[in-house]
């Protein structure tokens, strides 16, 4: 398997890290090392055992003066090398074969492209960013992956994941005239005493979709309305649609549960329940959102569906992606840590 290398270790790289030790035995890559330029080893070994959202408890923890070692209840045991510098200093630089960049500080294709050195091939970043080789979503163009041509890559961000690969199965099924998209927010827990009011703020999916979806067009059909707000649990996020071939309620329901379903196109990136019970039950979903099926409404031409997103576990889609992206590399690195 690839050897890859996380730089930041922030909300997203902590969901990322319990998402693949939960897999790694059928990952396509292994996580070998870890740097943040902020926290030390001892403060990411509390987060990462005192966590109320992300539970590492199948796991015994044990950390050295340079390193996270996780054991499993079967006895197999990880060690994952963990550094505290700045990205210019990273001591493992060069050395894994694909290096996810999660810090949020390093988007620009140019500073990403130092990594790019000794057996580093390729750069995934957990953010938008708007110079990248691609933007690649798992789900709708991760296909797309070309070794060569794309070395600096971003799977673009939740909202993203959460709005493409269903805009655009809408739009081959039913045909999408315009449409808009409302997300409210949440933020980190440990911001909320820095936030204690609503925010509008600027969505990259208002920009990123139109680039990826040539039936979009910022300026003339499609909106973002992004409010954050002083909560911490699950987002949501509400589609409309207007249809050019519209169809009924019940019709919808039954074209995205059979979408859905096996070998519907969508299998494994969306949910569909039945009635809303709030967020709090979708905490840590696989779903890119969950869309509830007795709140589809139907008016004329529009459709519109209310859903939820886990933002932080968005890394499900980044996973997926680095799987595909590491098989087209082929890479084969002997992994000596993984017992």
């Amino acid at each position: 398997m690839a050897v890859t290398g996380i730089n930041g270790f922030g909300r997203f790289s902590l969901h990322l890290l319990k998402w693949w030790l939960d897999r790694r035995n059928t990952a396509n890559f292994s996580i070998e090392f870890i740097n943040d330029d902020v926290l030390s080893l001892e403060q990411a070994c509390d987060i990462i055992t005192s966590d109320p959202y992300v539970r590492f408890d199948a796991y015994q923890i044990k950390r050295s003066a340079d390193a996270l070692l996780f054991t499993d209840a079967n006895g197999g045991t990880h060690t994952i090398a963990y550094t505290n510098a700045p990205l210019a200093a990273i001591p493992w630089r060069g050395e894994p074969d694909v290096v996810f960049e999660c810090s949020g500080k390093a988007t620009e294709a140019a500073r990403c492209r130092t990594y790019l050195t000794g057996r580093t091939q390729l750069v995934l970043i957990s953010a938008t960013s708007w110079d990248a080789d691609a933007t690649l979503v798992y789900g709708f163009n991760h296909d797309a992956f070309t070794p060569d041509r794309h070395r600096i890559v971003s799977y673009g961000s939740c909202t993203v994941n959460a709005y493409v690969p269903l805009a655009q199965w809408v739009n081959d099924r039913f045909g999408i005239v315009d449409s808009d998209v409302n997300v409210v927010h949440n933020i980190v827990l440990h911001r909320l005493s820095q936030h204690n009011t609503l925010q509008r703020k600027f969505c990259t999916l208002e920009r990123s979709a139109p680039l990826l979806l040539p039936f979009l067009d910022e300026s003339r059909n499609f909106i973002v309305t992004y409010s954050v707000v002083p909560w911490a649990g699950v987002s949501m996020i509400d589609f409309r649609f207007r249809l050019a071939r519209p169809a009924g309620r019940e019709a919808i329901e039954a074209a995205l549960a059979e979408a859905f379903a096996g070998g519907g196109g969508l299998e494994g990136l969306y949910r569909l329940v039945p009635h809303d019970e709030g967020p709090e039950v979708h905490q840590c979903t696989w779903a890119s959102a969950v869309l509830v099926a007795d709140g589809i409404k139907v008016r004329g031409d529009n459709v519109y569906l209310p859903g939820y997103f886990d933002t932080e576990n968005s890394v499900n889609r980044f996973f997926d992606l680095a799987n595909a992206v590491v098989q087209r590399l082929g890479i084969r690195s002997p992994v000596a840590s993984v017992a």
